[in-house]
This record gives structure tokens, C-alpha cells and sequence, in this order.
């Protein structure tokens, strides 16, 4: 069995800025010393294109630089489908051509939940700080919370009134992957469980639906779980 390329969250900066390679494989070393091949990108689709001989590809700018998302052939339609000025969610592993970095895409995902940037920013910030190998004397990390790109923090003080934002819920008590990956294998039928009875689930246990989705998304990008249809999700093994 191939060995699974975890993506990692990261904003474009971290890949503009960093250093391409082809060492072992296309890669771009991060500022901060991550190693990124297959990345999660969130950000406002500003340019599209859609060309002859199968070609499109959408610029993303998520508020520290820009990149292109490029696909040819059969994997060009995600891209032809996405609306200018939108939130999406992509997917993909780094590649290199005539000096320009872009994106290959695997995964292309309109965002509706405008919270969604600020988490994944969070979970950005997380992953680089793991994976750098940072440590801080207020964050204790257990070494089995860390899967794929989300870090559940054990050690983490209460958060007051004045602390949680209006616009993003208190996420102290972390949803961790393993219990919706429980919740697929038990629910799962042939067509997989709906993306709406495990947000409905989840949120009855005190989780917000932009974490959900955020750890749905996560464990799809790990290829922990596939879509089978149209939000509708099994595990890989199954």
C-alpha cells in the first residue's frame, strides 16, 4: 500500500515565499523549515481562466500573497466550475513549471461559512508551529492528537467572554478525527453518511458546523475517508 501524503494547512505566503526542490520529490521548504508536497489552501478565487486543450486555473489570494490553481485534461473541470469572488477550499501538491509555483489540484471546495478562513488559519498556524518543531511553555502537545494537519491542544486555558470573537465559537473542547471517523463507520451505508447527519451529530455534542466541516475536510484530504457522491462520505478502508 502507497504511503499516504498528508496535506498540510498553509497560507500562500508560506509557499511564495519558501524554497522549491525537487529533492525526493516536488516540495517547497517553508520559511519556517516545514516541508510542504501536498497542501490545504483556503482563500477568495480574484482571476479565472479557461483555455483550449482542456487548461484552466484560478488564481487564489487568501490575504498574504497569490497562486494559481492549474489543471489540465479531465481534472481541469473542478476548476472551470469555480465562481470568481468565492471562498473556496483546495487541495493539491506544489509543482514547479517555467519558474512559476502553482497548485495541482486535487480537491476543490466552494466555502459558504465565511469563519472558515479564520479556522484554518488557526489550524495553519498550529501545523507550522508543530512541524517547525517550536514548542511554547503554555501548549502541551500529546503526540497521538497529532493527525494529518490538526493539533488537538490538551493543555489550554479557559477562554472568557471577552476572548471568544463573535464571529468564531469557543473550540476548548477539541473534536478530535477519531470519533468521526467512528461515527462513518457505524452510520455508512453503500452511499456513504451524508455530510448533514454528521454536522447535525456533532453539533448536538456542543461543536460548531465550521469545525465539522473543518475535520471532515481535513480527514477527505488525508484520505482517511472518500466522497462516494456529492457530500456523502466512507472510509478509504471500507
Amino acid at each position: 500500500m502507497r504511503e499516504r501524503l498528508v496535506a498540510v494547512r498553509a497560507s500562500v505566503a508560506d509557499i511564495i515565499n519558501g524554497t522549491y526542490s525537487e529533492d525526493d520529490g516536488p516540495k517547497i521548504v517553508s520559511p519556517l523549515g516545514v516541508e510542504l508536497r501536498r497542501v490545504v489552501l483556503v482563500g477568495v478565487v480574484v482571476d479565472r481562466y479557461s483555455g483550449q486543450g482542456n487548461f484552466a486555473s484560478v488564481t487564489l489570494d487568501d490575504g498574504t500573497e497569490t497562486i494559481r490553481a492549474k489543471a489540465w485534461g479531465a481534472e481541469s473541470t473542478s476548476l472551470e466550475a469555480v465562481v470568481l469572488n468565492t471562498l473556496v477550499m483546495i487541495i493539491g501538491k506544489v509543482r514547479q513549471y517555467d519558474n512559476e509555483v502553482y497548485v495541482a489540484p486535487e480537491i476543490v471546495r466552494e466555502l459558504t461559512d465565511p469563519n472558515y478562513l479564520t479556522l484554518h488559519n488557526l489550524e495553519r498556524l498550529r501545523a507550522m508551529i508543530t512541524r517547525s518543531g517550536i514548542s511554547t511553555a503554555e501548549t502541551s502537545l500529546a503526540e497521538e492528537d497529532v493527525i494529518g494537519t490538526t493539533v488537538s491542544v490538551e493543555a489550554r486555558p479557559a477562554a472568557t467572554a471577552s476572548e471568544v470573537s463573535a464571529s468564531v465559537e469557543d473550540t476548548s473542547s477539541e473534536l478530535r478525527p477519531k470519533q468521526i471517523l467512528q461515527f462513518i463507520q457505524k452510520h455508512a451505508k453503500s452511499d456513504g453518511v451524508p455530510i448533514e447527519d454528521i454536522v447535525a451529530f456533532f453539533e448536538k455534542k456542543g461543536h460548531s458546523k465550521s469545525q465539522i466541516q473543518l475535520k471532515v475536510i481535513d480527514l477527505q484530504g488525508e484520505e482517511r475517508i472518500r466522497e462516494v457522491k456529492v457530500g456523502r462520505y466512507v472510509l478509504t478502508d471500507t
